[in-house]
């Protein structure tokens, strides 16, 4: 008899039940070398393409994340007000993570844009990685293991969140790692994962760590081992980051209390960034899991029958503790999304912790469903294949229409990049690249060339758009990374007011990046402008304000021909101001 037997035995759970002849078959008869299985490759190349294709949708991975990440690489990038040690509610630890793999591959050797790509590149893998081993844990019940390997692999969310360059994401593919570690009693795995995640990550993760706190402190009765692994694992953990930031910082700094403090104490807050209902989220949901979101939703009257049941057979207690790890699971997820909908600001981000339990409880309901009622239809089979057929096909139709619709702003870098490599065109010492209205857009600093053809430096900057609040500016260049770092800057704040110095002057610019729309009072349409700019290069992108309604589900979901014919597109492009001969 094993310790974790003596200690509390191993209590059953709905995906470990059934005989693997019941479910299936073997995990291991069905696929001898996991990392050679074609599934597996597959799903390793869908995530190498979303690191590839997908776009950045948010300005915070730019500002936040990649540009700090420029910063240690090639000692510039902009800082945003959290980066200040005033406020310091950002981690340069989680920075560093990222810089270290980075750097043991000697990125001098590469171009800017594909170490951009390695990096995500690496993050991808990294989740493909938490995948599998969720997966494996699940595969316990073979059937349940191949639904949720379908749920993940196609996922658009999953597709989208997988290489972001934020800290949701990370938190995301260690919950992988979480759940594969809770299903097979792997406690010190586990434990830490949700450490790391908790305190490197996001500190509201924690609450996802609930799953182990109930079943080793009131189930199992292992809380020696989970106080002294939870301590020992925390404590190093935060000692690391701790260290790292203040080294940083130049002052002593706890980033993860900073940030909870800021969110939860500091007035308006996260608030004067932008309110939404609950309903941005229900249509978040919808728009990545589509019909398996459904599914994930209908685990909640499922399991009110399944309890019905289980008291007028007076087997409550037997079913409860069958589906300990299940019902836990599903309760972290719940409280995920009340926490989260309670609040006034939301973003699509904010999901991204909790989607491999989405996948994970929307194949339990499909085991559910199919034992109980769809098992017993004759046709069974057809609408197996509907069901599937339709998640797959929108999840592509949804990622296909984002890259299609949103990719413009990225290739017009890559425009940016072959017009500073190949021309000659002015006697200025310096080329500055300008956006307005679409500096929220902007792919970060690795797309920006650090000299052009002529070894003039290359320099990005803003101007005065419609936008009201505040921009983030150059670190100070130093002597030395720290330098930069625990530099106090100037004209920062915490409650997103604008800051007018950091625009400069329309006729200061040799390049102009903007997206084609009707002119405003502080935001002009260039291509109206054919004396002062020329048009070097143009890539499609959506026009939203003419593709809303019915277009507008056309927009989300890309559908061959319909969605050419509704939506309405116009242009994301690269302007050169024309020198007048004297």
């Amino acid at each position: 008899m094993t310790t974790r037997q003596r200690r509390g035995g191993t209590s059953k759970t709905s995906i470990s039940e059934k005989e693997p002849a019941e479910s299936g078959g073997d995990i291991k008869a069905e696929c001898p070398d996991t990392y050679r299985c074609p599934m597996f490759l597959a799903l390793f190349l869908v995530r190498l393409l979303g690191a590839c294709s997908q776009i950045i949708n948010d300005c915070d991975e730019v500002y936040n994340y990649w540009e700090p990440l420029h910063l240690f690489l090639y000692e510039e990038g902009f800082q945003t007000w959290e980066y200040s040690p005033i406020y310091a509610i950002r981690s340069y630890f989680y920075i560093y993570l990222h810089y270290i793999p980075i750097v043991c591959l000697d990125h001098t050797r590469f171009s800017k844009a594909t170490v951009f790509l390695l990096v995500r590149g690496f993050l991808a893998i990294f989740c493909c990685l938490g995948e599998l081993y969720a997966y494996k844990a699940i595969a316990k019940n073979i059937r349940t293991g191949r639904v949720f390997f379908i749920f993940t692999m196609f996922s658009s969310g999953v597709f989208q969140a997988s290489p972001a360059f934020l800290p949701s994401s990370f938190c995301m593919t260690l919950t992988y790692f979480t759940l594969g570690a809770f299903l097979n009693e792997r406690w010190t795995l586990g434990i830490f994962c949700v450490a790391f995640s908790t305190l490197v990550g996001w500190p509201f993760v924690a609450v996802l760590g609930l799953p182990f706190v109930v079943l080793m402190l009131y189930v199992k009765d292992l809380k020696f081992e989970f106080i002294v692994t939870s301590l020992l694992l925390g404590s190093s953990t935060a000692l690391v980051q701790f260290l790292t930031d203040s080294y940083y910082f130049g002052k002593p700094v706890v980033a993860s209390l900073n940030i909870v403090l800021y969110n939860v104490l500091s007035g308006p807050g996260p608030s004067l960034y932008g309110e939404e209902s609950i309903i941005f989220y229900i249509k978040n949901l919808i728009l990545n899991w589509n019909v398996a979101i459904f599914a994930f939703f209908a685990g909640v009257p499922l399991s009110f029958i399944a309890i019905r049941k289980a008291l007028k057979e007076g087997k409550l207690s037997t079913f409860l503790e069958t589906n300990t790890s299940v019902i836990l699971l599903a309760v972290s997820a719940a409280l995920w999304m009340v926490i989260f909908g309670a609040q006034a600001h939301k973003e699509e981000r904010f999901l991204f912790p909790i989607y491999p339990l989405i996948a994970f409880i929307a194949a339990i309901v499909y085991e559910h469903v199919y034992d109980q009622w769809l098992n017993r239809i004759s046709f069974k089979n057809v609408l197996i294949c509907f069901f599937f057929g339709s998640f797959v096909l929108l999840s592509a139709s949804r990622s296909f229409s984002v890259y299609r619709n949103y990719s413009g702003h990225v290739n017009i870098y890559s425009s940016l990049n072959e017009e500073l490599g190949n021309t000659e065109f002015s006697s200025d010492t310096v080329n500055r690249v300008c956006v307005g209205k679409e500096w929220h857009r902007f792919p970060s600093s690795f797309f920006i060339p650090k000299m052009d053809h002529s070894g003039r430096k290359v320099e990005f900057h803003f101007l005065q758009s419609e936008f009201r609040g505040l921009l983030p500016k150059p670190f100070k260049r130093g002597y030395s990374r720290i330098d930069s770092t625990r530099h106090e800057p100037t004209e920062m704040n915490n409650l997103n007011k604008e800051e007018v110095s950091r625009y400069v002057d329309l006729d200061s610019c040799n390049y102009v990046i903007d997206v084609d729309m009707s002119s405003t009072e502080f935001e002009p349409n260039f291509r109206n402008m054919s004396d002062k700019w020329m048009v070097l290069a143009s890539h499609p992108f959506i026009d939203v304000s003419k593709s809303s309604g019915f277009a507008g589900l056309l927009r989300a979901f890309y559908i061959p021909y319909f969605s050419e014919k509704v939506n309405k597109m116009t242009t994301y492009t690269l302007y050169r101001r024309i020198i007048i001969e004297k």
